[in-house]
């Protein structure tokens, strides 16, 4: 296989899923997700699995040695995240910031030095030197750092999940639903650049907040997510949100690392009719727009589409496009349109089970990564970031064949069809909490024994390395 001299070959974790599970100052207890997956009715009616973080793999203290796995890969990048509850476990609402609105929404959020003192004074500053630490070992060993501002849990004073998943209209700290949120994460975007920018080659904003929305605020009951609830026009108001929320983080962050790519990765899938009529084919496109591309619209051009027409109803002002798109790439759906009654339009499917299947039962396509890659850039122009992409396979089985397999598809994306595809981080380096499913999906090059955090390597890393090195 044949990449340009340049590309970024890395692997990618995330805070609240791999740092916890070894000192006691690895605990960060002071989110939504951490009382999400502690509640006793959501493990008694098996919302979440009943795992706890906090017996995870311990990369808070264990960073080197996942580092040094990851440098034996061959990776000159790592993606990581920073935990916001565990950096700002108290509020800082009361931080001054220059707001301003127009027709109720917020278009633009500043932080003077002042504030951002103040932001200091609050933040756990131990957390941010250990941080720090971590950052600095990545640099001197070689590697360059992808840092993900949000990686999904939110600040217990941001966000109350248990309140919210009862009684939703009445829950004071209703999270992405607040537009105080928005505020909040655009001064915890001035603060983190301004701590962090030294180190960082490049910035995700916002992972996957086409996620966020749906599978907190429409699939919630099955997937687990907080605060599952079942409604279409709050999960697009998250959605909205979002996109204002990345375009203000955006500002922040460039305010102090202004030559610095950054970027929001979202999670579209590869939809596919399983019939050629028109009312399957015209489903299909449905979907793709809500999922695929809603939220990429609104970042990149500012449009809106609150009602879920297809045409936009406004366009957000003082919206800034991001430097590049992330795509996370994990499964085919293949969709049927099926008429049933007395439920939402997007619900009328008849969803074809897999046939080659990842312990999730995603149905792993390698094909469908180009596709995706294809109709974004075709789209959006931006260039593209593989920052996800992997499989929950404890055997280890299939996943050889599934890093082969894609990688091989991104090569023809950039090399046959001409898409500035920049890099590929695969996911993950090591098992990890694996949300509301808890320790169950082993997705890690490298798997733990959560019992004794024994990280050993699996035979699809040493075919990473191969790839890594150009050697395969």
């Amino acid at each position: 296989m044949k990449f340009p001299s340049d590309f970024l070959w890395g692997t990618a974790i995330s805070a609240f899923q791999t740092e916890m599970g070894s000192s006691r100052e690895s605990i960060s207890d002071k989110s939504d997700w951490y009382v999400w997956v502690h509640d006793e009715e959501n493990i008694r009616e098996g919302i979440v699995s009943g795992d706890l973080p906090e017996n995870g793999d311990g990369f808070w203290d264990f960073y080197k040695n996942d580092i040094e796995n990851a440098r034996w890969m061959g990776n000159n990048f790592i993606r990581l995240s920073l935990d916001w509850a565990r950096i700002f476990p108290d509020e800082t609402l009361s931080i001054d910031a220059e707001v301003k609105y127009e027709d109720d929404e917020i278009y633009d959020v500043r932080l003077k030095i002042e504030s951002l003192n103040k932001m200091k004074s609050i933040a756990d500053m131990d957390a941010v030197e250990h941080y720090k630490k971590i950052f600095e070992y990545i640099r001197s060993r070689g590697m360059k750092i992808l840092l993900t501002l949000y990686h999904w849990p939110l600040p217990l004073w941001i966000h109350d999940p248990i309140k919210c998943h009862r009684d939703i209209e009445s829950c004071g700290k209703k999270g992405w639903l607040n537009k105080d949120t928005i505020i909040e994460f655009t001064k915890f975007a001035y603060f983190s650049s301004r701590e962090f920018s030294t180190y960082v080659n490049i910035w995700e904003t916002i992972n996957e907040p086409d996620v966020i929305a749906s599978q907190g605020y429409v699939f919630g009951a099955f997937s687990g997510f907080p605060p599952a609830i079942f409604d279409m026009n709050k999960a697009f108001e998250v959605q909205k949100n979002l996109v204002i929320a990345h375009s203000l983080a955006y500002r922040g962050i460039k305010e102090f690392a202004k030559e610095t790519p950054v970027g929001v990765g979202t999670a579209p899938q590869y939809f596919e009719p399983l019939s050629q009529d028109d009312e399957t084919i015209h489903f299909v496109k449905y979907l793709r727009y809500l999922n695929n591309e809603w939220y990429l619209n609104g970042v990149n051009f500012g449009y809106l589409d609150m009602d879920l027409d297809g045409i936009f109803d406004r366009r957000l002002k003082n919206y800034s496009p991001p430097d590049y798109i992330g795509i996370d790439y994990y499964q085919r759906v293949k969709v049927k349109y099926k008429k049933i009654e007395g439920v939402p339009f997007i619900f009328n499917a008849e969803i074809e089970p897999c046939e080659n299947c990842s312990d999730f039962n995603w149905d792993i396509y390698p094909k469908g990564i180009r596709i995706v890659l294809n109709d974004i850039f075709e789209k959006y122009r931006r260039p593209l970031y593989v920052l996800e992409n992997g499989i929950a396979d404890a055997s280890d089985e299939k996943r050889q064949d599934f890093l082969v397999d894609h990688i091989r598809e991104i090569e023809k994306v950039i090399n046959i069809d001409h898409v500035p595809v920049k890099g590929y981080f695969h996911w993950s380096l090591i098992d990890n909490y694996e949300w509301a499913k808890g320790f169950s999906m082993r997705f890690g090059l490298y798997g733990v024994n959560y019992e004794t955090k024994e990280r050993y390597r699996r035979k699809s890393a040493e075919l990473y390395r191969k790839i890594c090195n150009n050697e395969f």
